[in-house]
């Protein structure tokens, strides 16, 4: 029976960034959990611990973004973060998080997609 392809959780509240992320992942052969909201993410995917990896996208989201990454880490889920801004206190809490390493907005594509591809083999 041949092995199912990894699942990539995406966190986004812009549609349109998610629909992008989402349609470039599934073409490199991922399955996508695309979600716009802190409290789906927190009650419904987590619990379920079938992620392989998760992007999460902190653009807009208040501080509770922290506690859902924090909960990705506990489940031993590996995530990155996304964010247009690089200051001292997102990366501060990135790394406070557990986060696997944060990314800076616009993506650079094949460097993002060789990064996604190196961290699900380090998971394997």
């Amino acid at each position: 029976m041949p092995k199912a392809p990894p699942k990539i959780l995406i966190l986004d509240r812009n549609r349109h960034n998610l629909t992008l992320m989402t349609q470039f992942l599934e073409k490199q052969g991922y399955q996508t959990l695309p979600v716009i909201s802190l409290e789906e993410v927190a009650r419904t995917l987590i619990p379920s611990n079938t992620i392989n990896l998760a992007l999460i996208d902190i653009t807009g989201f208040d501080s509770s973004v922290w506690t859902v990454c924090q909960q990705l880490r506990e489940q031993g889920i590996p995530f990155l973060v996304v964010s247009p801004r690089h200051h001292s206190a997102i990366q501060q809490a990135s790394i406070a998080s557990g986060a696997m390493g944060l990314l800076g907005k616009p993506l650079a594509m094949r460097e993002f997609a060789q990064l996604i591809r190196d961290l699900l083999k380090g998971s394997e």
